[in-house]
């Protein structure tokens, strides 16, 4: 009940934020795939994810391969205030189950659904602090927080009758700051928040379905190549500092093809822990 509550109510509030507002971009900022400005944005901007992941563990499964796709949407008003959107739409791979579950145990399995992995349905207040042209740095922080939508069905065989799902139940609640600023011909980006999952599920590789996450990002965005394609450097983090870690560096080419439309393209390359090993990001970004 509760969540085809927030999901209608999500639905209700893109509709009358589209329906209602507009803005035209003047001093457009390039943002990163992962790693998110703490400028608040003069424009609506509707963004659609992909990226393809390798040999990430879960709860019950291990060498999860596959892909996720998700969209978001900003909506900016009052200069120094926005609310962010996120909808996890498909994901879409291949596990094998943990050696240490009773039922079957190195079964290989697959996973699908219209939802995410880690990323739930989510709607974020942002207020910016601190503006660049006063103080050379821009300052803001957010919070909000989300519930799983869908889940992701899997063949994995159930204790009685049927099959397991993945990431079926649960609540996730984000706080944390976001700071950026200009130095010289590179701009630097980064984030820091915590994620707290309630009542998740298949989730954590220890087990445990409440847990504390960290949410680090860092981004630099270097000066131009031809005027056109701009390099970035990401580094991200999302654990416990125990058996959730995921960590990876992401190289990445942004290429905005004009003030309205910017297309993203990167190798995320994981560097231990239970994240993904390597994979393809991709991001297109319109701005109404």
């Amino acid at each position: 009940m509760f969540h085809t509550k927030f999901q209608q109510l999500l639905a209700s509030s893109v509709v009358l934020l589209l329906a209602s507002a507009s803005a035209q971009a003047n001093d457009y900022a390039l943002e990163p795939i992962k790693t998110e400005s703490a400028k608040i944005q003069d424009a609506i901007t509707l963004s659609f994810s992909w990226e393809t992941f390798e040999g990430m563990e879960l709860d019950e499964v291990e060498d999860f391969n596959g892909w996720t796709m998700a969209s978001e949407l900003v909506w900016p008003f009052l200069d120094k205030f926005q609310i962010r959107f996120k909808l996890p739409l498909r994901t879409d791979g291949d596990a094998q189950v943990k050696p240490d579950n009773w039922i079957v145990p190195g079964m290989p399995i697959d996973v699908e659904g219209n939802g995410g992995v880690y990323d739930f349905i989510t709607a974020q207040f942002e207020h910016q602090l601190m503006f660049e042209a006063q103080h050379d740095y821009n300052l803001s922080y957010y919070l909000g927080g989300g519930a799983v939508g869908y889940p992701l069905d899997t063949n994995l065989p159930r204790p009685g009758s049927g099959t397991d799902a993945i990431n079926h139940n649960g609540t996730v609640f984000l706080l944390g700051v976001k700071a950026d600023t200009q130095r010289d011909d590179m701009h630097w980006l980064g984030n820091a928040g915590f994620r707290w999952y309630e009542g998740s599920d298949d989730l954590n590789p220890s087990n445990n379905d409440q847990f504390l996450a960290l949410d680090l990002k860092a981004a630099v965005v270097f000066a131009p190549w031809g005027n056109h394609v701009y390099p970035v450097i990401e580094a991200t983090y999302l654990g416990d500092f125990s058996d959730l870690n995921q960590i990876a560096i992401i190289p990445e080419l942004l290429f905005p093809i004009n003030s309205h439309v910017e297309l993203k393209a990167g190798a995320s390359i994981g560097l231990g822990g239970s994240g993904s090993e390597y994979g393809a990001q991709t991001e297109i970004s319109i701005r109404f």
